[in-house]
């Protein structure tokens, strides 16, 4: 229960990834270019991302971490929400305790609240993507994916799950016109200059590892190996592609065909903290949601043991940490160890059926 017995104080008053975002907010709307604004450190969200940071900057910073802390959680209660009523019967209750279970013993999601980022709320928008698209709504879905990618880019990597899992080329037009039209009307309050500048800070920093990852270009950033961490985390992704690709042209009887859909989501969301530049701790609150849906269906089939124990494992392994003080992020982060591990027990999903299921049920 770490997230509740902790001082509510912890969640305001210094909150030092918020302050930027308060501050880059702040430096728009004075006219100023947070991208180049020494006040602003390490500023590197999307253009479009500053109107919705500088709402927050109209109020006293207090009030506004607060303000901040009730929209990113009111958003993931309504993603859990709205996930839980996709679903029926006893899954859907375990579905629910999963969530909450998970959501409340997350060590990443109580250092996002010390920090104050923007993780929890980006993954409940996509997760809101995801409701939309299973309700047959792929145009609100599209939309929904465009927004959590234009308040912080790395959510475009599930593109790689909505478009080529699913084959579904008319969903990424839909992706491409939406976003074309939120940055084209962006352009109105926002100037061109901020683009080029924000692409010269992600160019600049795709180049530079990590230290404090999760993830393996961390590692590698960790073994001042910086030079092919951007070229390992491209091919990873690439590879993935490719596997979401042929894995969708497996045939699943129709209870596995949603297990297939729900572990190739997951899937999609432990690769891009896999390979992830900037993995740390926190964003691992991305997995809540996508763990406790895939759980949900897992438990209600017939798998064999070693699987499910190996499930098991790893999402214990994604909330945990080794630490000697971890409300000053002197941590061990788990989610690395856990990411790969749960990331190769999916793919057996895919490569070897059998392994997973006690009985194969042909479609």
């Amino acid at each position: 229960m770490f997230v509740w017995t902790s001082p509510f104080a912890l969640y305001g008053g210094n909150s030092a990834d918020f302050h930027t975002f308060y501050l880059a907010g702040r430096s728009w709307l004075s006219g100023g270019n947070p991208y180049n604004d020494r006040m602003v450190s390490g500023f590197i969200y999307p253009p479009p991302s500053l109107p919705f940071f500088s709402l927050f900057s109209l109020f006293d910073f207090r009030l506004a971490s607060q303000l901040w802390i009730v929209t990113y959680f009111t958003v993931f209660l309504v993603a859990l929400v709205a996930l839980a009523l996709t679903l029926r019967g006893d899954r859907r209750l375990m579905y629910a305790s999963l969530a909450s279970l998970i959501f409340f013993t997350s060590y990443p999601l109580l250092i996002m609240f010390q920090q104050g980022q923007i993780d929890l709320l980006i993954a409940s928008l996509t997760i809101l993507s995801l409701v939309c698209e299973r309700k047959k709504h792929n145009s609100i879905s599209a939309a929904m994916l465009s927004i959590s990618a234009l308040l912080k880019g790395n959510a475009i990597l599930l593109l790689i799950y909505f478009v080529i899992f699913r084959r579904d080329w008319k969903y990424l037009v839909h992706f491409l016109i939406i976003t074309l039209a939120i940055v084209g009307l962006s352009l109105i309050i926002i100037p061109v200059q901020l683009y080029w500048d924000y692409a010269a800070v992600t160019l600049r920093l795709s180049s530079i590892g990590f230290v404090y990852n999760e993830s393996i270009p961390g590692q590698l950033a960790f073994a001042q190996l910086n030079a092919i961490a951007p070229i390992v985390s491209i091919a990873g992704y690439g590879l993935f592609t490719v596997f979401s690709y042929w894995a969708s042209s497996k045939r699943f009887s129709t209870m596995h065909k949603t297990l297939s859909a729900d572990g190739m989501f997951l899937m999609n969301v432990l690769i891009m903290l896999l390979f992830g530049p900037r993995s740390t701790i926190y964003p691992y609150v991305w997995v809540i949601l996508p763990v406790a849906l895939f759980l949900s269906t897992l438990l209600m089939e017939e798998v064999r043991t070693a699987f499910l124990a190996a499930m098991g494992i790893g999402t214990f392994l994604l909330s945990a940490v080794i630490s000697p003080d971890f409300l000053n992020y002197k941590t061990f982060g788990l989610g690395l160890i856990g990411n790969v591990l749960m990331t190769i027990s999916l793919i057996l999903l895919y490569v070897r059926p059998n392994s997973v299921f006690r009985r194969i049920t042909k479609g």
